[in-house]
């Protein structure tokens, strides 16, 4: 009797343990130790702020979601070979889905993003709504960026940045600022008055030129118009007698006209 009972004890135990083992297993692909990797990490920096950015934050492409943030640190606690002006960067790795980085089977993602890079792909920190959330987008943007040399070697492959609009406008009402600050306005005002004051000189000038030659103007406007009253009864004498464009200038009167 106790022999069985020690037996159906011993089963137990290995239905538990083989029970343990499993779960392990299945927790352990799942996690991605088992199969084929799914994650395929890629870095990027920010020089600005990333409120609202966090660890698990979503990583779009295209407005797809591909990925999440794995890790914000910066740049100088990541790397020793960096410049102290970029040891401030923010630097944000990210994991994305490798089934989701390749365009077959067969693509490789480091191929795929090398050839994303080609064309021109930038990462930005972009507002999730109302909600002061934060999340990554990685886009073409359609102006040129000129990106800037880092002075570390990535461990991962490096999405350079990319402002976002916020950080554009802000930018071009900066340098607004800075060219309105920068102008002389005295020095136009100045200009202005000048013209302005040449301009009622010159309105001036005309104005005594025409009171001086006013006399001359009514003369000529009265000749003008003697000059077309004569050329109106000529042009009706002619209407009513044709014949004179005929005649010749000191010619004795014609037979009908006598």
């Amino acid at each position: 009797m106790a022999n069985d009972n020690e037996a159906n004890y011993a089963k137990i135990g290995a239905f538990i343990l083989a029970g343990i083992v499993l779960i392990a297993g299945v927790l352990v692909y799942l996690g991605g130790a088992g199969g084929e990797k799914r994650e395929y990490l890629v870095e990027t920096y920010f020089s600005n702020d990333v409120s609202g950015l966090d660890v698990g934050s979503a990583v779009n492409f295209r407005g797809v979601r591909v990925g999440g943030v794995k890790a914000i640190s910066f740049i100088g606690a990541e790397y020793d070979d960096v410049s102290p002006k970029q040891a401030r960067n923010i630097y944000v790795l990210m994991a994305l889905d490798s089934k989701l980085c390749r365009m077959s089977a067969n693509d490789d993602p480091a191929r795929f993003v090398k050839r994303l890079l080609d064309h021109g792909l930038h990462a930005t920190v972009t507002a999730s709504g109302i909600t002061g959330l934060s999340h990554i987008e990685m886009n073409f943007p359609k102006t040129e960026i000129v990106d800037e040399p880092v002075s570390w070697h990535p461990r991962h492959q490096l999405i350079p940045p990319a402002p976002s609009i916020l950080e554009s406008v802000a930018d071009g009402a900066a340098k607004m600022l800075r060219q309105l600050n920068r102008m002389d306005f005295a020095g136009v005002w100045s200009n202005v008055v000048r013209l302005t004051g040449s301009a009622a000189d010159m309105c001036e000038s005309a104005n005594g030129l025409i009171e001086s030659q006013r006399g001359h103007i009514g003369e000529t406007l009265h000749n003008l118009d003697g000059a077309v009253s004569s050329l109106r009864t000529f042009a009706e004498s002619i209407s009513d007698n044709p014949s004179l464009l005929l005649r010749p200038r000191d010619a004795d009167p014609l037979p009908e006209t006598r």
